[in-house]
């Protein structure tokens, strides 16, 4: 019995975790650096401590996973107008402004006072 509990938890113990985001992830971004001013731009994202929020969907994160090559795959669920499902999303900070997530490289937005987010 003691054997199979010590597997179990070896398991468990992998590299998915409940934490949030990095916070060098949060804040506004956008695919084009043009749609920073624009206040409800499709191709903007707002990534906040638990969730990764688009223009009419998002992810709300439960659980982490960092990666070998330095991303972190947010494992919760999708949400958007028809309900929500299980899901995950992968972020891979780039640069510190340059952040890629599905497939798309996102350009940090500056505030007004010259600060991300």
């Amino acid at each position: 019995m003691k054997k199979y509990l010590v597997a179990w938890l070896v398991v468990l113990s992998g590299t998915a975790q409940a934490a949030d985001l990095p916070k060098s992830m949060h804040g506004k971004w956008a695919s084009d650096p043009k749609a920073c001013g624009e206040q409800a731009s499709e191709l903007a994202m707002t990534v906040e401590p638990r969730s990764v929020l688009f223009y009419e969907h998002g992810y709300s994160v439960r659980q982490i996973t960092r990666l070998r090559d330095g991303a972190v795959k947010a494992s919760g669920h999708s949400f958007d107008d028809e309900g929500r499902t299980p899901g995950t999303i992968t972020l891979k900070l780039l640069s510190a402004d340059k952040l890629e997530a599905r497939g798309e490289v996102y350009h940090r937005c500056k505030s007004r006072n010259g600060s991300g987010g």
